[in-house]
């Protein structure tokens, strides 16, 4: 069979400008895709199962991924909300040299869009990324896209701020907006939605907030 995209439409999909009805395909097969390996394990199923959950054909399956693999960690644009990035970006007050005073506030305004975006999303990664340390082809492509990612956000924050993307303030920031993603996620999908993701959210940025906010050193007796 031949699997090759370039006889169907939904091949454009891979380009910068995607129909509604080809976004909805290709994040129904992700979302399809990490659900089924958060609930058989990555080697439980195959793509024709996958097709058949998503109710798709095999060749629609490949004219949006190459393989099963890409299908579960999906497109980085699906998880962000259109003009996020380009709200951030435009955030920053004018005038201004080095790191903004806005920053902070401006970079959890654009994790709660992606947060709050789409809650089925939440769920299915977050059952994904449970089992990742179970599945060594998982875990390895993780290791890969993990710091090809993280450079990718540090060089948009640089680029806002005018500073290196190596700058301290920089790279601690994204690592505390990680884990506080990481874990409002965790507690929202344990506690079943009892408080909602922002709530989460921004009670561990608080925290983080109040913490770091402390002296350095102790003051002289």
């Amino acid at each position: 069979m031949d699997n090759s995209a370039k006889d169907d439409p939904a091949a454009k999909g891979k380009g910068p400008h995607l129909s509604a009805r080809m976004l909805k395909t290709r994040l129904a097969i992700t979302r399809q895709a990490r659900t089924l390996t958060a609930e058989h394990g990555y080697n439980g199923f195959t793509v024709e199962q996958l097709c058949e959950h998503v109710g798709i054909s095999r060749r629609t399956f490949f004219n949006y991924f190459p393989t099963k693999l890409d299908a579960v960690f999906g497109h980085d644009t699906d998880e962000i909300p259109e003009g996020a990035v380009e709200r951030f970006m435009a955030a920053r007050p004018e005038g201004l040299t080095g790191i903004s005073p806005t920053l902070l506030a401006d970079l959890v305004e654009l994790a709660l869009e992606q947060l709050t975006h789409d809650e089925q999303a939440i769920v299915s990664t977050h059952g994904f990324f449970s089992v990742i340390h179970r599945e060594p082809e998982l875990l390895q492509r993780m290791m890969q896209v993990g710091p090809e990612k993280e450079a990718e956000f540090l060089q948009l924050m640089a680029t806002r701020e005018g500073v290196e993307p190596d700058d301290p303030q920089l790279v601690v920031l994204v690592h505390i907006l990680h884990l506080a993603v990481m874990k409002s996620v965790d507690r929202y999908v344990k506690g079943s939605g009892e408080r909602s993701i922002t709530e989460e959210f921004l009670e561990y940025m608080e925290k983080a907030r109040n913490i770091l906010a402390q002296p350095l050193t102790r003051p002289n007796p």
